[in-house]
């Protein structure tokens, strides 16, 4: 089980979940991604997919009919768990390759950061074929990733040099993906040592290294795509 990164295979995901816990509070200080997708959950019947330790689950649920929170890692479902404390929530600690639910049965399904830790593309088509199969007619699916450029890309050496990011970016959109939304966010840790901390513990000595305050600058971009029969 490696360490160094953010992968489903890695140690801060599984094993150091404070670290994960930290991180996931930092991302996206200001809200915009909860702001931006707010309108297209409301009253629906979602499906959190990758929902890590709850972050959008505790915002989202009390505007949805019904809340299912979906992720591979008993541990991080746990501190979901500890968050949210709903009779309209649902957790699934399940690979996303086999989602447990009906066929035509979700609104709309979340998904931040998720596809991109599934390095193997036929493992990541399951995926997509997954939440096709699940999601109603005309329901959508909104992807939360990370766009080119920006503080946290720079640090993270995925740029300038950005033909990682665009590779994975240019997938999502062979596979039926449109830009729905970017916009600028930033991370907000306690002090800029704990931001070298995590960084650290994530990606590495080296990459802490090129952290240089607690307030960090991120790019995002919303992907969507909506099941026509």
């Amino acid at each position: 089980m490696t360490k160094l990164n953010l992968s489903e295979k890695s140690k801060n995901y599984y094993e150091e979940n404070d670290i994960y816990e930290i991180f996931s509070i930092a991302e996206d200080y200001p809200n915009k991604i909860y702001k931006a997708l707010l309108p297209e959950i409301k009253n629906k019947i979602v499906l959190d997919l990758g929902c890590g330790t709850g972050k959008f689950m505790s915002k989202f649920h009390k505007d949805t009919t019904k809340y299912y929170g979906l992720d591979l890692s008993e541990q991080q479902l746990n501190i979901a768990k500890e968050k949210v404390k709903d009779d309209n929530v649902e957790f699934i600690c399940c690979s996303a390759e086999n989602i447990p639910l009906e066929d035509n049965s979700i609104d709309s399904i979340i998904s931040t950061w998720v596809l991109g830790t599934i390095l193997e593309e036929d493992r990541r088509t399951k995926v997509f074929n997954e939440m096709r199969r699940v999601l109603k007619e005309n329901g959508s699916i909104y992807l939360v990733e990370n766009d080119i450029g920006g503080e946290f890309e720079e640090i993270r050496n995925r740029y300038p040099d950005i033909s990682r990011t665009k590779k994975y970016n240019n997938s999502l959109e062979n596979n039926g993906f449109k830009c729905y939304n970017k916009f600028e966010t930033y991370f907000k840790f306690d002090s800029k040592e704990q931001a070298q901390k995590i960084f650290s513990n994530i990606w590495g000595t080296e990459i802490g290294k090129k952290v240089s305050k607690e307030i960090i600058k991120q790019n995002i971009v919303i992907y969507k795509t909506m099941k026509k029969l």
